[in-house]
């Protein structure tokens, strides 16, 4: 048995760097922010038992090193650890007709789709009750500027407070797609394209009874976050 003088910190630190781990790397792996994991490492705060199992589990050695840096050389040895799947949900994947339409009926909807997603929860952008996100397929070219193509898909979290300046998937006119959307004192609506091939709709006050913004898009396809574009 050997002791090492280091703290659990230090000791999380110099085991990830044996082994190449970027620090957003494992910090992904606990499901923490990577600058909770910087204060994990510099003692700042403290660090819960449940976590410390975690950080062991990813790193390849025991508890018992981390927590009091005594360990018999074959424990200290990296492990290749086995991956740690993060909790998941089965999201729906929408077409935009399907979407359309007076009315947005969940029941209705979730009886015809054909196809589900499963999707890890803390990459929703947010809460994922009462309504379930949902990923929709988008058609035409009007958010290329955002990193938004045609045909991608793109994870709508109807939970999440729309602000001005956040990129939306409305319904206007019965016919949905996904906008920028900013908001006016004056009571007037724009819904800005990210293509100067494509004009801005606005939206006066007296028609906003007309316009609902279903949700705010959070991810597409690749788990990217869309480009901001005000």
């Amino acid at each position: 048995m050997k002791k090492d003088a280091s703290t659990i910190g230090e000791r999380i630190k110099a085991c990830r760097e044996r082994i190449g781990m970027k620090r957003p790397e494992l910090a992904r792996r606990l499901g923490v922010a990577p600058n909770t994991l910087y204060r994990y490492e510099i003692g700042s705060i403290g660090i819960k038992d449940s976590i410390k199992e975690r950080i062991a589990h990813v790193l390849g050695v025991t508890v018992g090193y981390l927590v009091e840096g005594r360990a018999r050389e074959s424990e200290t040895a990296y492990q290749e650890p086995e991956p740690i799947v993060p909790p998941q949900i089965y999201l729906p994947i929408l077409d935009q007709e399907a979407c359309a339409g007076s009315g947005f009926n969940w029941t209705d909807v979730e009886s015809g789709v054909k196809e589900w997603m499963p999707w890890p929860t803390l990459e929703t952008g947010g809460p994922v009750g009462p309504e379930k996100p949902y990923f929709v397929r988008v058609e035409g070219e009007s958010m290329i500027g955002a990193n938004i193509d045609d045909g991608c898909l793109i994870l709508v979290n109807p939970n999440i407070e729309v602000k001005s300046g956040d990129i939306a998937y409305i319904r206007w006119n019965e016919r949905c797609s996904v906008k920028g959307i900013i908001f006016y004192r004056d009571g007037r609506v724009e819904l800005r394209p990210a293509n100067k091939d494509f004009r801005s709709i606005w939206v006066e006050k007296d028609e906003i009874e007309s316009l609902e913004v279903l949700g705010k898009v959070v991810r597409w396809l690749n788990m990217g976050v869309p480009k901001s574009i005000f």
